[in-house]
């Protein structure tokens, strides 16, 4: 953990500096409960600085054709020129989901970490609250800013039908969710 990642505002864990992760306990932080200091600690180790890993960022959004979407930072906060579209956002959670690790740990509901270099042990009790009380939900992410609102992407399985969900600016995201849910699979199981 840098100075600068340990300084990472808003939601964050509280790591301390010098404590050393393991990357995958990195991205459990981020993906469970949006950690922002567990974020720019994995940004500074796979890019070597934020801004490298922007790079890296809208050069992978371009591979996979999100023409709707641009980086300007590497944990999701605001600017101007920071932006994806619903549609993008689904698309690269597709491409997630098909990551196995990735697919492991968004679905998880509650995991414990530990530094390498001491014993301090972080619970992280995953955001995304329609895990383990919606059949078949298997994660994917939550997320907050002031100018997107609350946010949440969400794959749901039931009777070998799938169900991706993306849900932008709501104040009432986990309401909304359980409608369009029971509304996709209402609405699939009229089409077979």
């Amino acid at each position: 953990m840098s100075k600068n990642a340990a300084r990472a505002p808003k939601t964050h864990l509280r790591l301390k500096v010098g404590e050393v992760f393991r990357v995958k306990d990195l991205l459990k932080a981020m993906m469970m409960v949006s950690a922002n200091d567990a974020c720019l600690a994995a940004v500074e180790h796979v890019g070597g600085n934020e801004e490298r890993f922007v790079e890296l960022m809208n050069t992978k959004a371009t591979s996979l054709g999100l023409h709707g979407t641009h980086f300007s930072n590497g944990c999701g906060f605001d600017g101007p020129d920071h932006y994806s579209t619903a549609e993008d956002l689904a698309k690269l959670s597709e491409v997630a989901m098909r990551n196995g690790v990735f697919r492991a740990l968004v679905k998880e509901e509650r995991e414990i970490i530990t530094p390498v270099s001491g014993y301090r042990a972080y619970v992280l009790h995953n955001t995304n609250r329609l895990l383990g009380r919606i059949p078949g939900v298997e994660g994917v992410k939550t997320g907050f800013t002031s100018k997107a609102g609350r946010c949440l992407i969400a794959k749901v399985s039931q009777n070998d039908r799938d169900l991706l969900l993306v849900i932008l600016n709501s104040n009432r995201r986990w309401t909304t969710a359980k409608s369009l849910i029971d509304y996709g699979f209402r609405l699939t199981n009229t089409i077979q």
